[in-house]
């Protein structure tokens, strides 16, 4: 085998991974930490240090989340297992944690490039996809946060690369294997089931007239064999499994939205709006409080321009493959519209790389239009526009964190009280102050515990909590104001923090 042709075929690939790489690491060191990264960091911390699977780190006492000091089951347990290797391999910290996921990141931008080759798609526009999903400042965000977003994703694509590279040469095996991908990005967050989603309809869609009865056990097998493994696990305390996975679907996030995460069954047409206008017009600066940042917007209207003109014209809506792209960027659309009310912002990793393949495969349809001098010159025109809003995007994102700042003067001001050990407090504070230091983040503040912190730092979930617990916890929302009222004064605040300070006793 002559090595040039096939150095040359994966240079510019690796080119674009090398940059992704760099500009998730950096962005990584930038971004503003997420309570959620402790949440799910706690339970591979006790896993190697006391060989369990709790989360220690939140209050669950009286919760629907009862329990989660000593079995996790709120969530699937793939990642936490993932990480608690990782950490044995290279320590623990936020970097090293956020490290996974951009190594994820890697794996889940080489899935779709095999992908988008595989459905028919030229590899200059696969390059050019590639390019842009790996500098999209979204996608970065996304891709290094420590959450188990982008190893879901990065498992679920690899299944769908793996079923298309192997389908034509043996299909039970590309079935098998494909599936048995998807069911294990299940184990690493419940929107697997879009992966599995997505396989099914590849399937159904490429191989149709060749399915027999064998593959249907090839489909199922790999569903129910990490279902039995994980029941192993869950076997060690039911009741719990059933109260923290179930109260999930209207747990947490409902507690500081006020938001039900399966309100948009009630109104599908609602859900599918605010998929656009809130999960994406949130991450686009839509709510951002600086102008700066809602210029973003702009680059959001050329993504759903793309995507609607890969749509409409049947120059593009003829070609099978492309097909296939919309028909898997749709399901993922509905469903999510549908079943997730929250609008998880993390959410877009799953669809952020069909939009960037759909402006992708819109500007080669225009270089092929750009004999005409008006087309040559809007052509021009717009990726002028996007390439600078995507530069401007990537400069807030990596130089102007304002919520960075935020924690590190929080923190700063904690230290200077010495009472860190005993405070209440986001999560997100475990990374300065460490996992075991006696903090917990408990968003009662001591209304099942009796606990009183000499310090209680209120983050924006907190604040969330204090709003929407005037309907749906009262007697909680009582308490909550009569301590912060009587017992504790507000020494810090900030646009991300608000920091109290117990009322010493007379």
């Amino acid at each position: 085998m002559n090595a040039a042709p096939f150095l040359r075929r994966r240079t510019l690939p690796l080119a674009v991974l090398a940059l992704y790489l760099l500009l998730a690491g950096w962005m990584a060191r930038a971004e503003f930490v997420w309570t959620n990264e402790a949440w799910f960091a706690s339970p591979a911390l006790n896993l190697i240090h006391r060989g369990y699977l709790g989360t220690t780190i939140f209050e669950s006492k009286g919760t629907w989340l009862e329990g989660l000091d000593r079995h996790t089951y709120w969530i699937p347990p793939l990642y936490p297992l993932l990480q608690s290797l990782w950490y044995r391999l290279f320590g623990f910290s936020l970097t090293v944690m956020r490290w996974l996921s951009i190594a994820a990141g890697a794996v889940l931008l080489l899935a779709w490039y095999e992908v988008w080759k595989r459905l028919g798609i030229s590899r200059a526009v696969a390059l050019t996809a590639l390019a842009i999903a790996a500098t999209d400042v979204r996608f970065l965000t996304f891709a290094e946060l420590g959450r188990p977003d982008v190893l879901c994703a990065a498992l679920g694509t690899l299944g769908w690369a793996t079923y298309l590279r192997w389908r034509e040469r043996s299909l039970l095996l590309a079935i098998l294997a494909g599936n048995a991908l998807a069911a294990t990005a299940c184990m690493a967050h419940a929107c697997g089931t879009l992966y599995a989603a997505g396989l099914l309809l590849l399937t159904i869609y490429f191989d149709r007239r060749r399915l027999r009865w064998p593959a249907l056990p090839c489909i199922a097998a790999p569903y129910l064999g990490v279902l039995a493994a994980w029941g192993l696990y869950i076997l060690q305390a039911p009741s719990q499994f059933r109260t923290q996975f179930f109260g999930n679907i209207n747990g947490i996030g409902r507690e500081f939205t006020g938001v039900s995460r399966l309100q948009g069954l009630a109104s599908p047409l609602a859900g599918l709006k605010a998929e656009l206008t809130f999960r994406y017009g949130a991450v686009f600066g839509r709510f951002a409080a600086d102008r700066a940042d809602r210029v973003a917007l702009l680059a959001l209207g050329i993504y759903v321009m793309a995507v609607a003109a890969c749509v409409l014209l049947p120059s593009i809506r003829r070609q099978s493959g492309y097909r296939a792209l919309l028909l898997l960027g749709a399901l993922d659309y509905l469903l999510l519209g549908v079943f997730d009310g929250f609008k998880s912002s993390g959410y877009v990793i799953h669809t952020l790389p069909v939009v960037c393949a759909c402006l992708a495969i819109c500007l080669h349809s225009l270089f092929a239009r750009s004999g005409r001098k008006l087309v040559a010159a809007g052509l021009a025109a717009a990726i002028l526009l996007f390439a600078a809003l995507q530069g401007n995007a990537l400069y807030r994102g990596l130089c102007v964190t304002p919520e960075r700042w935020d924690y590190a003067h929080a923190v700063a001001f904690v230290r200077s009280t010495g009472a860190a050990p005993h405070m209440i407090a986001g999560g997100e504070f475990a990374f300065e102050f460490g996992f075991d230091s006696g903090m917990v983040d408990d968003l009662r503040l001591g209304y099942f515990t009796g606990r009183r912190a000499p310090l209680i730092v209120a983050n924006t979930i907190y604040q969330g909590w204090f709003e929407h617990s005037a309907t749906l916890a009262p007697a909680i929302h009582a308490y909550m104001s009569r301590l912060l009222r009587d017992e504790y004064r507000m020494v810090f605040h900030n646009s991300s923090y608000t920091i109290y300070q117990a009322v010493p006793e007379r």
